[in-house]
């Protein structure tokens, strides 16, 4: 795959090219992530618990990508319990301000989706899930979604926050909980008769495209992604938001959600990789691996 350094055009472009990719069913197959076998070096370091701190040299052991699939199991025939809490349309779309349940106890997440409103079409259109950053912050992404919705397409945007509190069991389950409900988004979609389920794409900046990467080796429905900003090892940039005292065990737990075995079980599909020169979450070396 060519790698852009820096690419002068916001999630509104990348997701026209999406939309574009999606409909004309590319099957091209880029690399993403570092390491893609998933065979990391040895899980242990020799270093204590206790000793400094410095994420960046350590691997913990790769975990078979049929366990990890374990993580994200559900009934795909369970209901959405999905609400409708409003609907407007205006400037050629019609927003819908809905919550849905992820079948693990979250059963109000906030989203919107957003449709072209065509009146007395039929169209089934491609569906588009966008991911926020680890704010959760849906708002920050409507006029994005609008834009891309205004090309005959179908966006959702879930409220997925991403926070880490440096407890290793709690993250694990928020991490896996937040990739289910992004699975949840497609089940929506999908279902909806407005929805051509053939033509499915992801965008996802940050901790976004940190789930994107998971969802490649999850959901087969997904014909094209963009993941922008995101890091190979989502678990070092978690690690430093809240240093737990054994922060090993940490990352030990949490590299069970880092990109490269799930990308490389991803099999065929559109992907672009986005990053800036003068990022400070995504180090070079992980940009260039």
């Amino acid at each position: 795959m060519r790698r852009r350094g820096v690419l002068h055009i916001g999630v509104t472009g990348l997701a026209a090219m999406l939309v574009q990719a999606c409909s004309e069913g590319s099957t091209s197959t880029p690399g993403a992530g570092s390491d893609p076998s998933g065979r990391g070096s040895a899980s242990s370091t020799g270093e204590p618990a206790g000793s400094t701190f410095d994420p960046s040299g350590y691997v913990p052991a790769p975990v078979p990508i049929a366990e990890l699939k374990k993580l994200y199991n559900y009934d795909k025939s369970s209901t959405l319990n999905a609400q409708l809490t409003d609907r407007r349309s205006g400037d050629g779309v019609i927003l819908e301000d809905i919550t849905y349940s992820d079948t693990r106890g979250n059963d109000e997440i906030p989203a919107y989706v957003v449709s072209a409103d065509i009146p007395g079409d039929t169209l089934r259109m491609p569906a588009i899930v966008l991911a926020t950053g680890p704010d959760g912050n849906r708002d920050k992404l409507l006029d994005e979604a609008t834009a891309i919705a205004r090309m005959k397409a179908l966006v959702m945007i879930a409220s997925v926050p991403v926070k880490p509190t440096g407890d290793p069991s709690a993250d694990a389950k928020m991490m896996a909980a937040a990739v289910l409900a992004q699975r949840r988004a497609f089940d929506l979609l999908i279902r909806r008769t407005d929805c051509d389920g053939s033509r499915v794409g992801y965008v996802g900046h940050h901790s976004g495209a940190a789930l994107g990467a998971v969802l490649l080796g999850l959901e087969t429905r997904i014909t094209g992604a963009v993941l922008a900003s995101g890091t190979s090892r989502f678990s070092r940039w978690m690690v430093k938001q809240k240093v737990p005292q054994d922060w090993h065990a940490y990352l030990d737990s949490l590299s069970r959600f880092d990109a490269a075995p799930y990308v490389a079980a991803g099999g065929k599909r559109s992907v672009l990789l986005q990053f800036g020169k003068t990022d400070a979450v995504v180090p070079e070396a992980e940009r260039a691996s």
